[in-house]
Order: structure tokens, then sequence, then C-alpha cells
């Protein structure tokens, strides 16, 4: 299943270089920001975690005659483990969670009448290998934690803007929702992981 996954990814994403290269302009982007992550459930308890770091990178391809653009994106998001709660309190709890992804990506420039200022709106699709890590209550040492990889399906929705530094470069501001479809743990319960990220960075023309 995991194999799956990362075989779908790779596919949308060589998908997207089937636009003949001369309708289209090569570029290469670069994003971090801050993510907000919503619980993640656990059978009858959820983990708590604390606000997170998102980075990603991407190779996309911008036609030229449309508003559309399309990329294959490698993203890494990271944050720790605060608290666990269920229906009798919560309890002090560490560990970290880490999530690599592999998106293909599709943008609608949206039109706007001031000069190089351009807003859109975004979707994506791809697999995730998410790792839960030294998973231990507040009171044991660091490093005598469980630890665990799960992989899944996941996708994302975003809006964002962009206006040009100069004719090869441009700034980028947005907002991305992240999810991940249910995967089982090793525990055997179902959860999902999801967040929301504020994102500035820079593209370049190649």
């Amino acid at each position: 299943m995991r194999k799956h996954y990362v075989l779908f990814a790779a596919t949308l994403i060589a998908g997207l270089w089937t636009v003949p290269a001369s309708a289209a302009e090569q570029y290469l982007s670069g994003n971090v920001g801050m993510t907000w992550l919503n619980d993640i459930p656990d059978g009858s308890s959820r983990f708590v975690l604390d606000d997170g770091t998102n980075l990603l990178v991407a190779l996309g391809l911008d036609n030229k005659h449309q508003d559309y653009r399309f990329e294959g994106e490698v993203g890494y998001q990271t944050s720790g483990i605060n608290s666990r709660t269920n229906g009798f309190g919560s309890t002090d709890y560490r560990g970290n969670v880490h999530v690599w992804s592999l998106m293909a990506n599709g943008y609608y420039d949206i039109y706007s009448t001031n000069e190089g200022f351009r807003p859109y709106l975004t979707a994506g699709a791809g697999a995730v290998r998410v790792k839960f890590d030294d998973l231990r209550y507040a009171g044991a040492s660091q490093g005598s934690g469980n630890s665990e990889h799960e992989s899944a399906f996941a996708y994302q929705l975003g809006a964002g803007v962009a206006f040009p530094i100069t004719s090869d470069m441009k700034f980028d501001a947005r907002y991305r929702f992240f999810s991940t479809a249910d995967f089982r743990l090793d525990d055997g319960y179902k959860t999902h992981y999801s967040s929301s990220s504020f994102l500035i960075g820079l593209r370049f023309r190649l």
C-alpha cells in the first residue's frame, strides 16, 4: 500500500510535464512558514500539538498563454506534541511529528487589473510519509519513547498572491490547508493529520 501512494504521487508529477515545452516556462519555487495543526486522534484520546514549521520546494510549468500552471512539490512539516487528552482530562505528553510529502499541484492565476499583482487558487494531491518520533509521557527520559512511520494519501487546497520583484523573480505569499486520508497506527486505531499554514517564498524563472 505504501508503494502505491508513492507511485500515485510520482505518476501525477510525471504527468505535469506532458505540456509542450514551447507552451510553458519552467520555474523553481521555495516557501517557508508557520503551521497550525489540528489534534491527531488515537482511539479515545487525542495528541495535542504545538505550532510547527513548513518548508516547500517545487518545480513548475507556467503556461504562457493561459491562466493556469502545474508543479511537482516536495514538502516537510514538523511539530512537537505537548499533551494527550481523553474523556478524563489532559496529560503532559512529549514527542515529535514529521511529515514528508510529494504532491502534484494545479494553480489558477486570477486576472488582476494591477500590473504584476496576481492572486491565485491552488489544489493538489499526492502521498505523505508521517513519522511519530519518541512518543512518551513527560516524566520519561528523552529517547525512551515509541516511534513509527506511516504512509497515506494527501490533498491540499489554498490561495495566495504573487507579484514580481524582477523580470525573473516573484514574491509569493499563501495560505494552505493540508490533510491526509485516514491511516492506521501501530496500536490499530485509525487517524489522520491536518494542518493550516501561512507561507512566504520566492519563485524563479528558469
